[in-house]
C-alpha cells in the first residue's frame, strides 16, 4: 500500500467537504459535541472550510491510500503551536495503521509544537493521539482536559 498526504488545492475543497459531512456526523454522536454545523437540510456547513485556501497558517490535506482518497486532514498554526483541527480516515480502510502513518507524515510536515484536543469518548482517538505523542515527545508530553469534556496533548515533533 503506498499511503501519501497531499497538500489540498482549491479544486478539491469539494472533496474535502463532501468527507465532512460523514466526518461531522459522526463526531456528533459524541458527548458535548454539537452538531452546530448542521443546518435545516442536515447538511454540515463546516464554517472554516473557506479559510484554508485563504489565510496563512493553514494547511488542508489530502489522505491517499494507492492514490485514492482515504482522509483529509486540517492542520493550522497559532502563534504558539500547530493544531491538528480535523483528522478523517474513511472507516472501510480503518484498524490498518493507515492513521498513524497518515499522522506521522503530517507530524513532521509541521515540526515543532502540538496541541491536540480529542472528545474523550472517542476512544480510538484518544489512543491514536497519545501514541504519537508519547513516541515523538519520548514521553515529554503534556495531558490535560477541557471543560467541554475534552482531552489535550501537548508535545513537540523534532
Amino acid at each position: 500500500m503506498d499511503l501519501s498526504i497531499k497538500s489540498a488545492t482549491a479544486e478539491d475543497k469539494e472533496i474535502i467537504f463532501s468527507l465532512l459531512q460523514p466526518y461531522l456526523k459522526e463526531l456528533s454522536r459524541y458527548p458535548n459535541e454539537q452538531a452546530d454545523y448542521e443546518d435545516e437540510k442536515g447538511i454540515y456547513c463546516y464554517p472554516y472550510l473557506d479559510a484554508y485556501w485563504q489565510e496563512d497558517g493553514r494547511y488542508p490535506y489530502l489522505l491517499l491510500s494507492d492514490r485514492k482518497i482515504a482522509g483529509f486532514a486540517l492542520v493550522r498554526r497559532d502563534s504558539q503551536h500547530w493544531e491538528m483541527a480535523e483528522f478523517y480516515v474513511l472507516p472501510e480502510i480503518r484498524r490498518r495503521g493507515f492513521a498513524t502513518s497518515f499522522a506521522v507524515q503530517i507530524l513532521l510536515k509541521h515540526p515543532g509544537g502540538w496541541r491536540i484536543e480529542c472528545n474523550n469518548a472517542n476512544a480510538a482517538g484518544n489512543a491514536l493521539w497519545s501514541k504519537l505523542a508519547r513516541y515523538f515527545s519520548k514521553n515529554q508530553m503534556i495531558t490535560g482536559k477541557t471543560i467541554a469534556g475534552r482531552n489535550i496533548i501537548r508535545f513537540n515533533v523534532f
